[in-house]
């Protein structure tokens, strides 16, 4: 038997086809999908990291059963401490914290962090914590770059390049909304 490294080159090679045969076989059995106005979305998958779309909880479940049973083939199984549930629906105290599934806990989250953004029902709490990252990267430069003789134009690029990025990082993906702020 053979053993593959994380960063090997051929990795993705070996890694990525088997992974979209699971989550095509997953998603074709599970009728799994989420409507936005005429398309239908089923899932977003990046590597070994995928979020699953439905519309119903019970849908959902029942596709990460499917999904777990076509990846048992492969050698590959579903990481049950780190999978989460996210609902759209707002929570009360009648709904449960977790789920089982194929006998194993999920937890069922207002929030979670996928691919570094965290996903929330609204973006204001991930602007907020991307506005606080890069506040910290401005301090962390504040005495070794920002207060030194280096020329404002660099500075400025070295804005651009290091904290604007941080600060922007999956933004394409925040929700537009309009923010009332109320007086003091």
């Amino acid at each position: 038997m053979a053993y593959v490294r994380q960063g090997c080159p051929i990795a993705p090679f070996l890694f990525l086809p088997p992974t979209d045969w699971i989550l095509q076989r997953t998603v074709h059995k599970g009728f799994l999908g989420a409507t936005l106005g005429s398309e239908v979305f089923t899932d977003l998958d990046y590597a070994d990291d995928v979020a699953l779309l439905a519309e119903m909880l019970e849908v959902l479940l029942l596709t990460l059963e499917v999904m777990n049973q076509e990846a048992r083939p492969f050698g590959l199984e579903i990481n049950w401490d780190k999978t989460k549930i996210q609902t759209t629906v707002d929570p009360s105290p009648a709904n449960p914290q977790q789920i089982l599934i194929a006998g194993n806990p999920v937890q069922l989250v207002d929030k979670f962090t996928y691919l570094g953004s965290q996903l929330d029902r609204s973006s204001v709490s991930e602007v907020l914590r991307r506005i606080a990252i890069a506040r910290e990267w401005m301090k962390s430069l504040d005495h070794n770059i920002w207060r030194s003789s280096i020329s404002h134009s660099t500075k400025f690029c070295l804005y651009m390049a290091y904290i604007l990025p941080v600060l922007l990082y999956s933004s394409e993906t925040w929700t537009m909304t309009k923010v009332f702020e109320t007086e003091d």
